[in-house]
């Protein structure tokens, strides 16, 4: 009877190892908050993950005068909620998406054509959490901020990705290298999109 004791235990233990490794791979336990619910700016922001990057876009019909672009606006996602993008295909509750707004500049040291990055203006982080009606929101911060307020809800941020983000509130149409990894029906919807019409 113990060798089937033992047994049983194994097996328990093993179900229960599983069942922790399942539920850790649908959220991720990174953001910090104060007592008044600011976002903590995470210290290693520079370390995250490049998503994609755009000079200039908009989303009204002004158009683009290329002697003045605009902003640089750079997008990162937190280590390991891309790591459990990539194991699950999802933006699990807890991932973190940045975008940061950097000043254009031209003849800057030996540039003479085109445009470079400049300071950072402002930034904002995408927060996934099911907790939210549409589950998430965003928290607006400045260079230096310790803390990101969160936008108030409705907010036109949310009403945007929700109206055009192609997959779950975020803009993947404009972040080509992770296609690949997401769910083969997006993939398909933005070929179709992406192709000439």
């Amino acid at each position: 009877m113990k060798p089937i004791a033992i047994s049983t235990t194994l097996v328990l233990i093993l179900a229960l190892c599983l069942a922790a490794i399942a539920a850790e791979a649908d959220n991720v336990d990174v953001a910090e908050f104060d007592d008044s619910g600011n976002l903590v700016v995470p210290a290693d922001l520079d370390t995250w993950v490049f998503l994609g990057s755009s000079l200039g876009m908009g989303y009204s019909q002004d158009s683009f005068d290329p002697g003045s672009p605009g902003m640089f606006q750079i997008v990162r996602m937190e280590p390991n909620a891309y790591a459990a993008f990539l194991d699950t295909g999802e933006f699990v509750d807890g991932t973190m998406i940045a975008l940061h707004f950097y000043g254009s500049q031209n003849n800057v040291s030996i540039n003479r054509a085109g445009f470079v990055m400049d300071n950072l203006h402002f930034a904002e982080i995408h927060y996934k959490d099911s907790k939210y009606p549409d589950g998430f929101n965003f928290f607006t911060f400045n260079p230096g901020d310790e803390t990101a307020a969160e936008v108030a809800l409705p907010n036109e941020c949310v009403e945007c990705h929700k109206r055009d983000g192609a997959y779950d509130g975020v803009f993947v149409q404009f972040y080509p290298d992770i296609h690949k990894h997401l769910p083969v029906d997006v993939q398909e919807s933005l070929k179709q999109e992406q192709s000439p019409h």
